[in-house]
């Protein structure tokens, strides 16, 4: 099948499914908690696309998007809106009258300064990407669609910010994120495909193509799956299993991309899906990907497939400041560098530092194959880490109200954690992150009966098939490790060789053990268990974490034993005395390179003092790096400096999502 007729083959399964979620008066058949507005919306793009157009309508009737009054009596809601932009362009003359002008409606209410998708949040600026991005998209082509010139205008000032973004760092904020980065994707590839304005198609395509190149520079082919690291990953995305981007990527690679979306359809057995397990919001949100018209850039086949291992590839990044947001941990602005290293066998990331406050990101994300040949989501394997407290873990359900309730969508890290990586060597360190304290004004401190980091890998289909502690074999996943000893695992066709770096002040015991958690292997550094407490500032920035990791490829070794001989050998100074500085040496073998890697920074800091390798820090500037590829000839990339035209359109710097503390000095 070719992409039409895949999209095509899922309109059609999704269609089929929703005849038997919705009743033909558009009403919600099911148990499990009705749909929201957005699942209503994306699912008519399937229905329309095949022709089921009077059950379409009869679902977006019984919609509601919710009615804001800053300005009147409106309704406006980031997604609803901006899908009915692409509902209206693409279906409008199969729709009755009436849904028409419903979802024109919509899509004018959302023209506004405040609320609605000119609103002063909805800009590239180290956030979520992919919200601007749709407002953009609604903004362009809704408002050459109704006729709202100043909609259009400033859409295409939203892709100034966005090229000028571009132009200075390798990729966009939300990096790589396999829930957002096809979100952004998406409304690019939509408003290239459709806009009338030449300058507004121009942007967005070359928008959209810097972000296939890096797409395509992150996919391991051997595994079938996009690598690590993520800017925002959720339970389903950190396992490989069905994601927003696995989806896209099938739709526009076939097969080579797993697992297929028609998968949720059939006998999904051991398939964790995200919104706890809810097969029918899938269905729907996978449509919104089947309506796109995408356009990859030429050639760019073999950068998915035809890479040369061992192959890098790293760009620079930037991440905005929430630090005024009520509760908020206080996440400072800084860019930073993301890394991927690839052989065949596996792939390693990372992110020299986290995305806002971590929750999500995956500073270091590692996937591997389990079998020579990868058929399916079932024969590879992913590893991460995460701080937990209380009795968070990975694995736990969760319902909030489904009847088909499943794993948890995220678990949250609460830790600040940088890296530095050199290719299949890892160094990251953590701290839990210091606003938990009860000092320094925090009246939200929070109470914990345990503090421990996990470094886990998923388990749901087959769990490790070797084991070493220290110099000793284990015959299960189970046991415990002295401060220093190397935890050594065969997963597969990956040796991985974990040293955690664990220690407090006062100094105490850090006990780490191998436990199994739900479908998980994890190894846990505890930090503290115990009556629930609070914790000061102080004691939290004293408690360090962290890890060096080695990966290889068995046929590197020729066993298990000989690579734990191997990282053995790697000395290490770990040491804290107003900041912390690691050194991890690694000697010359007939396998590996000499390695000295070097990690300072303050406890409580978001970038390093320093990351170096081998005596020299770390290219921090440097945009975009891809092996293979001429990154002066990517778009934007060489083009002369053009400077963003002067516009400023609000008088308030207001926004729904809660206080923030915002002033003018100026204006252009």
């Amino acid at each position: 099948m070719d992409t039409n007729e895949r999209i095509r083959a899922y309109c059609m399964e999704a269609s089929r499914a929703a005849c038997t979620w919705y009743s033909e008066s558009g009403d919600w058949r099911l148990t499990s908690t009705p749909a929201e507005t957005r699942e209503r919306f994306w699912i008519c793009c399937s229905l329309y696309a095949v022709g089921t157009s009077a059950l379409a309508d009869a679902i977006i009737r019984k919609g509601n998007t919710a009615q804001k009054t800053a300005r009147g009596t409106i309704h406006f809601n980031i997604f609803d809106t901006n899908i009915a932009v692409l509902l209206l362009m693409k279906y409008r003359d199969v729709m009755g009258k009436d849904v028409r002008e419903m979802l024109e409606n919509l899509v004018r209410d959302g023209f506004g300064l405040f609320p609605g998708n000119r609103q002063p949040d909805y800009q590239f600026h180290g956030y979520n990407d992919n919200m601007p991005a749709k407002a953009t998209m609604g903004l362009i082509l809704g408002g050459e669609m109704l006729g709202d010139t100043a909609a259009v205008e400033h859409g295409i000032h939203n892709l100034m910010q966005l090229r000028a973004q571009l132009i200075r760092r390798g990729i966009n904020s939300e990096f790589n994120s396999p829930t957002y980065t096809p979100l952004t994707v998406h409304a690019m590839a939509e408003i290239a495909s459709h806009a009338e304005n030449a300058e507004a198609r121009s942007l967005a395509l070359k928008i959209e193509h810097r972000l296939w190149y890096d797409i395509a520079a992150r996919f391991h082919p051997e595994t079938k799956m996009i690598s690590g690291p993520y800017a925002r990953a959720y339970t389903a995305d950190m396992l490989g299993h069905a994601s927003c981007l696995s989806s896209l990527l099938w739709f526009v690679l076939g097969d080579a991309a797993s697992p297929s979306p028609l998968s949720l359809f059939g006998d999904h057995d051991g398939l964790v899906l995200h919104h706890m397990n809810d097969v029918p919001f899938n269905g729907a949100q996978m449509s919104w990907f089947a309506s796109g018209s995408y356009h990859l850039p030429e050639n760019i086949d073999d950068l998915f497939f035809k890479k040369r291992y061992p192959f890098r590839a790293a760009a620079t990044a930037e991440v905005g400041d929430c630090s005024d947001i009520a509760g908020s941990a206080g996440y400072a602005a800084h860019p930073c560098r993301i890394e991927t290293y690839m052989t065949p066998d596996f792939a390693v990331g990372t992110t020299d530092t986290q995305w806002l406050g971590g929750e999500q990101t995956m500073n270091y994300f590692a996937d591997y194959r389990y079998t020579d040949s990868v058929r399916s989501w079932q024969d590879r394997g992913t590893a991460f880490t995460k701080f937990l407290i209380n009795d968070d873990a990975p694995g736990n359900t969760a319902s909030a109200g489904y009847s088909n309730c499943g794993e948890a969508d995220n678990i949250a890290s609460h830790t600040d954690t940088l890296t530095v990586q050199d290719g299949p060597t890892v160094l990251l360190i953590t701290n839990p992150q210091p606003s938990l304290g009860n000092d320094r004004g925090n009246k939200k401190s929070t109470e914990m009966s345990s503090l421990r980091e996990l470094f886990i890998f998923p388990s749901h289909v087959r769990g490790a098939d070797g084991i070493m502690i220290g110099k000793n074999a284990a015959s299960s996943w189970s046991g415990t490790a002295r401060h220093g000893e190397w935890i050594c695992v065969k997963r597969g066709r990956l040796f991985i060789g974990i040293r955690p770096l664990a220690f407090s002040i006062p100094e105490r015991t850090i006990a780490v053990s191998l436990k199994k958690v739900n479908s998980y292997e994890v190894i846990e550094t505890l930090f503290y268990s115990g009556d629930k407490r609070t914790f000061s500032r102080e004691e939290l920035c004293h408690m360090h974490g962290g890890y060096y990791i080695e990966h290889a490829s068995i046929d590197e070794y020729p066993s298990l034993a000989l690579f734990a001989e191997a990282c053995a050998r790697i000395e290490f100074s770990d040491f804290y005395w107003t900041t912390r500085r690691v050194r991890c040496r690694r000697p010359v073998s007939s396998v590996r390179k000499a390695l000295e890697i070097e990690l300072s920074a303050s406890a409580d800091a978001l970038i390093p003092r320093f990351a170096a390798v081998n005596g020299r820090v770390i290219d921090t500037v440097t945009p975009i790096s891809i092996d293979g590829i001429d990154a002066g000839a990517l778009p934007f990339m060489d083009e002369p400096f053009t400077s963003v035209p002067g516009y400023f359109p609000w008088q308030k710097l207001e926004y729904f999502w809660g206080p923030l503390i915002a002033g003018i000095g100026d204006r252009e």
